[in-house]
């Protein structure tokens, strides 16, 4: 008799480079088999037990593939998003009315 091991492939997050990371994964990679990140990363599928996890130090979200994750599933996106692009901060225009700097004296 056997004993079946199911294994959720949507609970699989690949981490690489210091970072926990999303991937569609239809099913569980080979050890060596490439597999790209939804932020574009590969890296090849090394398996370890979980009890290793933290010999290697506490990996960190990838926000890039957070929000494509969150975007692909409906998920809200906070404005404050670490992966959405800065909006530059407007810096007020001085206007014609606006009155000369008293420090700086013309010669």
């Amino acid at each position: 008799m056997d004993a079946v091991i199911y294994v959720d492939t949507d609970a699989i997050h690949p981490v690489a480079d210091g970072r926990w990371h999303h991937a569609r994964l239809t099913r569980v990679p080979q050890p060596g088999e490439t597999v790209t990140m939804l932020c574009g990363l590969t890296a090849a599928a090394e398996f370890e037990q979980s009890t290793e996890r933290d010999s290697h130090g506490v990996p960190q979200t990838c926000w890039d593939c957070d929000l494509v994750y969150r975007r692909e599933h409906d998920l809200d996106v906070w404005p404050g998003h670490p992966a959405l692009p800065r909006r530059p901060v407007p810096h007020p225009r001085r206007t014609e009315t606006a009155r000369p700097n008293r420090h700086h004296q013309a010669p």
